[in-house]
């Protein structure tokens, strides 16, 4: 397989990703050779890496396809080199409340530990995080650069924006961050954060009032600077520059979420399942995973119940999607245990659309499908009522995220769809079981079925049509 180009580098003059099946290969143009070999002949990446703090990153030398890997505008790498692939590429508005600190504080940790080693970060954006083995990690090495004496932090302003400002719009207003990091991929400007954030914590605490109040007085002089002086470029010393990390650690490794609690305390104390209706799904799921299912998406995966039962038939990864902000911080704490499990924040009703220059820098839910299986239990009504998606186009759609799938079809007797329909008319004519089979095998082979012992519910275990 010849790797395609992945849409999202073109921006980078040091180089560019190409995307193979199970496998990175990232050029290096020959401009930025000499930083980037000084670096590596140093032992600072290895040493990195070796930390965690880094993806593992091997340099080919001789790749037979470099030929092949030519930059947007042309340019024949200076060498070659690969990464693992990582099993779902997030973005940061598609991470909760701890996951977006996570990646803030192991960015912080490498700059710290980069700064040792005479290296320093070009950017600092959460989008060369992701989570790998469980734990966040930088991805885009050659973001990594030789430290020039007294120089200041270039990445500060974006990583105030993309990192610091999100996490306290949560911890200090109680405001979800994910809406705003989805409608600007430059995060929250300076100017919105004032108005956002509450006078007391921007004036009355120093970390408030410089990184806040006096960075977005000076960002507002500067834009209204109209003189055709240009001003000398202003020096840090490297103990300041560490110490300015150092604090920031400090300061957002003690941030707490203060958003409301979600729907999930009060639906994961009184759901509709019958413990006799959890073990059939227990072993409904395990059954199917262990024939055959290295990567499992699991929508609507609320804590990731199902996502474990997953991992421990056999898959390698289980991603859970789900749109309710606590249930998925759970699921995050429980990746603590089992790296194998990632939580995404989506609303399976409103996925992420592909965002950026041209719609192609960051892809959607869609263009990310690499799933060998998926599990939507407890979701078709959620869908089909709550959202007024076509059981037709919800059927398709499920079949189209991955070859294998279970879908747990939940009929209108059962005491959650009541509730449901207990406020609002009862449009939904081609919601039966009848119909949404009709509808699955139009796509796809209906291989396994259960009846639930209680309430009427089936699971169905289906393999695309080829």
């Amino acid at each position: 397989m010849i790797p395609s180009r992945a849409e999202g580098s073109f921006r980078d003059p040091s180089g560019h990703v190409f995307l193979a099946t199970d496998r990175v290969l990232r050029t290096v143009n020959p401009s930025a050779m000499p930083a980037f070999q000084a670096l590596w002949e140093k032992g600072v990446h290895r040493a990195l890496i070796e930390q965690g703090l880094m993806i593992e990153t091997r340099w080919l030398a001789e790749s037979a396809s470099a030929g092949q890997l030519l930059g947007a505008r042309g340019e024949v790498p200076g060498c070659v080199l690969e990464h693992p692939r990582v099993a779902f590429f997030s973005y940061p508005y598609e991470w909760t409340f701890a996951q977006l600190k996570a990646a803030a504080l192991a960015h912080l940790d490498l700059q710290i530990a980069a700064l040792e080693l005479g290296a320093a970060l070009s950017d600092a954006t959460p989008y060369n995080m992701q989570s790998v083995g469980g734990r966040m990690q930088l991805i885009d090495v050659l973001s990594l650069r030789p430290y020039q004496d007294g120089e200041m932090w270039v990445g500060y302003n974006q990583f105030c924006r993309l990192f610091l400002l999100p996490l306290l719009l949560e911890a200090w207003s109680g405001v979800p961050f994910q809406p705003l990091l989805r409608g600007s991929l430059d995060g929250m400007r300076l100017a919105d954060a004032v108005r956002m954030l509450p006078a007391r914590k921007r004036w009355l605490t120093i970390n408030g009032l410089m990184h806040v109040t006096l960075h977005a007085s000076q960002e507002l002089s500067h834009s209204r600077a109209r003189t055709g002086k240009v001003a000398a470029r202003p020096t840090m010393p490297k103990s300041r520059y560490r110490a300015l990390l150092t604090e920031l650690r400090v300061w957002i490794n003690a941030l707490t979420s203060r958003r409301p609690k979600t729907f999930w305390d009060d639906y994961a104390v009184d759901n509709s399942y019958a413990r006799d209706d959890r073990l059939q799904k227990e072993e409904f799921v395990a059954d199917f995973v262990s024939r055959g299912a290295s990567t499992v998406w699991d929508l609507g995966g609320n804590s990731g119940d199902y996502s474990l039962v997953a991992l421990r038939a056999g898959a390698r990864h289980a991603v859970v999607f789900d749109s309710d902000l606590d249930a998925l911080e759970i699921a995050f704490q429980r990746q603590h245990d089992h790296p194998g499990l990632q939580p995404v924040v989506m609303d399976c009703g409103d996925p992420s659309p592909a965002l950026g220059w041209q719609q192609r820098e960051r892809g959607g839910l869609a263009e990310r499908v690499h799933a060998d299986a998926v599990l939507a239990l407890a979701l078709t009504h959620h869908l089909a009522i709550g959202r007024n998606i076509p059981p037709r186009s919800l059927a398709h759609w499920l079949v189209s995220l991955a070859p294998r799938g279970v879908v747990e079809f939940v009929p209108k007797a059962d005491p959650m769809v009541q509730r449901m329909l207990a406020v609002r008319e009862d449009v939904f004519h081609d919601f039966t079981e009848q119909a949404f089979l009709a509808y699955l095998e139009e796509v796809a082979q209906v291989q396994q079925t259960r009846r639930l012992k209680t309430g009427g519910r089936l699971l169905i275990a289906y393999q695309r049509h080829t």
